[in-house]
């Protein structure tokens, strides 16, 4: 309330100076401040902040009643927002002098917020959002503001019916308490999206154009269809954009309205959409202006369109700015060093239904790289850093150089990849058209530690696993003891060594060794030994396979590899192509005719020495979690037929295809074929296709000796074979294909999960008289691919059996039904 007072003429008494409406009491008269305190607050210097902020001061002539000094006072303490009532007093005269007193009442000061009838996060979240800060005055205009935005926060969530009681409540420690007592009510959804002026396409086909506010649909059962009011404007975009694209060049949106409609029998919010889409536009001429590097008709080769198509924006700006080809306008000059290349689309709308577009091109200046800095590498070694680059100082600026550079980086598996995608840090020149880089390296660690175990059946028992792999080893500071830290590192080699155990019954050991740049080039050279032996005798029975009546008679396997392999990067038809040579050569000893009988394979010790020659090629964004990209391989092995030796030959084509979706959401499509045959005409009984299970899964049951086994999610291990004589004899040919929606959830350098839909669908066959491509085994299901650094790669997968198949028990051929089945792989598996 404000409030002036004035005396009425007696001494020692405190009397108003003018009333709130204004009235004057007494005649004026002129006194000279003596004095001046303050009332209605504790603390001193508040006092003096009071005094001074009223301006007042001792010694200055007021006239009482009427000065607009005092009337100043008043107005600039309230203009101060921490008073809800200002009052200046005049509490004595002396002779012509006057001692006044302001009196003020203190806003309430804020000592706790409350919600009630939310959730805990929703409280978290609504504190840090609304501007009462415990401490701060309370006043109207911020519990307003804070109840406009509890509204909007539930509104975003789709809750548009809230309802908030408010109460303040005053404290012990005389502060106040406000509690905001929220009822979000029922979710609402968009009932109805209604478009006017569209002519060309349906409503429906706009409405799909929405993707952010679709309309409730019963089948919409993931997710409720609420208004997005942030997506709200990328739709309006999209809808745009999707005219744009289908010759509509001057489409707009005239007007649009959202709204909460409650007339029927539940809330819904509708959106209306009045568009206005204009002709459909064909281009009628494309011209360059500026252009010296590339002639015109090198441009409009590049630009891929041509006179009298229709205009579609997506595909004008996809040709002028960035193709992931590299065929796009942009591309042509930036790899030849114009970094400054810049080109705008002049559009003229000619009368009628078409467009002339000219493209005006600054071509700017040629740049070379210039510096090129490396920092963050602790363990790896800056050569096999710069080895990996395409950014080569000295050399002609190159976008695709860049982005090749950062794609072998992360391929290294050395680094926070996340920090690698965002590019080095750029630095130019202007004076010597140089373009500096400082590439800020992340160590995430490669090296992978795994231990894991799988049941083997009774016989076995429990079997455990150690694996370890180094993939930044230094074989050259194998003996520097200054370098074991804990192990040599930091020359990009690989070694790996793994140890099976399940006590005398099963033994497997193995190590491998990769030198990727062998004498310094791009050509990785390697080698692998391993041995694995499996006692088999008093077993019950062989996992999977008729063992016969005869447990007690010595049944018993071993294997013993030796490999080496030489591989050299192409670059025609471009550098993604590698060739490689592998040599291997093998030794089966197979003891026990049960055991030769389940396997069909001979008794007794049996020798391969292979060859085997591939062409592979990888353009893959990503060793582990790629969203782009694609694979192929195409190889053929022969197994020499050598006398007393394992002959074969076998051909393989595989590819895999990984196509961006939006974000990090991408589909993945893979095709596996494959066909063993012979050399001299003997039956081919080693190295035939054997398909279903995990890896973790063979290994725990010893299935599969001396077969190639694809493995299948859905399936149980070697459950798709041919069968003979009641036998798993495995296929000759084989084709399998998968399918994956894979999205990357998380993504740190300690951690990455992406989960997962994938289709499996395979099947071997004996012959090219049985081969029917039709005739596949399918699955489906679920799951998440998780990677962490000292594990390495884990799947975990839920599938489901389509179709039935036929087992084996005790010579006894045996439908197994569809169902369910989880499978699990870890690390190198």
């Amino acid at each position: 309330m404000l409030a002036l007072a004035l005396p009425a003429g007696a001494q020692g008494l405190s009397q108003p100076i003018a009333q709130a409406g204004g009235g004057a009491i007494g005649a004026p008269a002129s006194y000279e401040i003596l004095g001046l305190s303050v009332e209605g607050v504790s603390d001193e210097n508040a006092r003096q902040f009071v005094i001074s902020s009223s301006g007042l001061r001792i010694g200055q002539a007021v006239t009482i009643p009427g000065d607009q000094a005092i009337s100043d006072a008043i107005r600039q303490l309230y203009e101060l927002g921490n008073f809800t009532d200002v009052d200046v007093i005049a509490e004595r005269y002396v002779g012509g002098g006057v001692f006044l007193l302001v009196r003020v009442e203190e806003v309430p000061r804020l000592g706790e917020v409350k919600f009630e009838g939310i959730k805990g996060g929703d409280r978290d979240k609504l504190r840090d959002q609304i501007p009462l800060l415990r401490g701060q005055a309370l006043r109207p205009a911020g519990v307003e503001r804070s109840e406009q935005i509890i509204r909007d926060y539930f509104a975003e969530k789709g809750f548009r019916l809230v309802t908030i009681e408010t109460t303040q409540q005053a404290t012990p420690e005389g502060s106040m308490r406000v509690t905001f007592d929220i009822s979000r009510g029922r979710k609402v959804e968009i009932g109805d999206i209604d478009f006017e002026g569209n002519d060309a396409f349906s409503d429906k086909k706009l409405r799909k154009q929405l993707g952010n506010n679709p309309e409730d649909r019963w089948w919409r059962f993931w997710g409720a269809s609420t208004f997005d009011s942030e997506g709200f404007e990328e739709d309006k975009q999209n809808l745009i954009a999707y005219y744009n694209d289908r010759g509509y060049y001057s489409a707009r949106i005239l007007q649009d309205s959202v709204y909460l409609d409650t007339s029927g029998d539940e809330p819904e919010m509708v959106i209306d959409i009045r568009v206005e889409e204009g002709p459909k536009y064909h281009i009628r001429n494309l011209a360059f202006d500026g252009n010296a590097e590339y002639t015109d008709e090198q441009l409009l080769f590049a630009l891929n369109m041509e006179r009298g198509e229709v205009y579609s924006r997506s595909k004008l700006e996809r040709s002028l700015y960035y193709d992931p080809q590299h065929t796009d306008i942009t591309s042509l000059y930036s790899d030849r060093g114009y970094l400054r290349f810049n080109i705008q689309p002049q559009i003229i709308e000619v009368e009628g239904d078409s467009l002339d577009i000219t493209f005006a091109i600054d071509e700017g200046d040629i740049y070379e790289f210039g510096e090129i800095t490396i920092r963050g590498n602790t363990r790896t070694k800056e050569h096999v850093i710069r080895r990996a680059l395409r950014t080569v100082p000295g050399q002609t600026y190159s976008r695709q150089a860049l982005e090749r550079s950062i794609r072998e980086l992360i391929q290294l598996g050395y680094f926070d990849q996340q920090k690698l995608a965002e590019g080095p840090r750029v630095s130019i020149d202007e004076e010597t058209k140089k373009v500096d880089l400082t590439y800020n390296m992340i160590e995430t660690g490669g090296d992978q530690l795994e231990l894991s175990g799988g049941w083997g059946g009774s016989g076995f028992g429990l079997i455990l696993q150690a694996r370890v792999a180094f993939n930044n080893f230094s074989i050259q500071n194998l003996f520097n003891g200054g370098a074991w830290r804990p192990v040599p590192s930091g020359d990009g080699q690989q070694l790996a060594l793994s140890v099976q155990t399940s006590g005398l019954r099963y033994q497997s050991y193995s190590v491998t060794f990769t030198e990727p740049w062998f004498r310094g080039r791009n050509t990785p050279v390697g080698g692998s030994l391993s041995y694995t032996y499996r006692d088999f005798s008093n077993s019950s029975r062989l996992i999977g396979f008729d063992g016969g009546d005869d447990n007690t008679v010595s049944q018993k396997f071993s294997t013993f590899n030796a490999g080496l392999f030489y591989r050299q990067a192409l670059k025609w038809p471009d550098d993604f192509f590698q060739t490689g040579t592998n040599i291997g050569y093998r030794i089966y000893d197979l003891t026990g005719e049960s055991l030769s009988r389940s396997y069909g394979l001979p008794e007794g010790s049996s020798q391969e020495l292979t060859v085997r020659q591939s062409l592979t090629r990888n353009s893959f964004d990503a060793p582990q979690f790629p969203t782009a990209g694609s694979s192929l391989l195409l190889s053929a092995e022969m197994a020499l037929p050598i006398p007393g030796f394992i002959q074969y030959h076998k051909e393989r084509f595989s590819t895999r295809w990984v196509t961006p979706i939006i974000g990090r959401l991408a589909l993945d499509f893979s095709a596996d074929y494959g066909y063993i045959g012979s050399l001299t005409g003997d039956e081919v009984e080693f190295q035939r296709y054997l398909v279903g299970g995990s890896p973790l899964e063979a290994q725990s049951t010893f299935q599969g000796y001396g077969k190639d086994i694809i493995f299948m999610r859905g399936y149980p291990t070697l459950a798709i074979t041919p069968l003979q004589d009641g036998r798993r004899v495995g296929g000759r040919i084989l084709n399998k294909y998968s399918a994956e929606a894979r999205i990357v959830a998380i993504q740190t350098p300690q951690f990455t999960a992406a989960p997962y839909l994938f289709v499996d669908a395979a099947n071997t066959w004996n012959s090219f008289d049985d081969y029917n491509p039709t005739k596949l085994f399918r699955s489906a299901g679920f799951g998440a691919k998780l990677f962490l650094p000292f594990l390495g790669l884990i799947d975990l997968n839920y599938g489901y059996q389509i179709d039935s198949f036929t087992d084996i028990r005790s010579n006894t051929p045996f439908e197994i039904e569809p169902k369910w089945r989880f499978q699990f792989s870890l690390g190198g598996q």
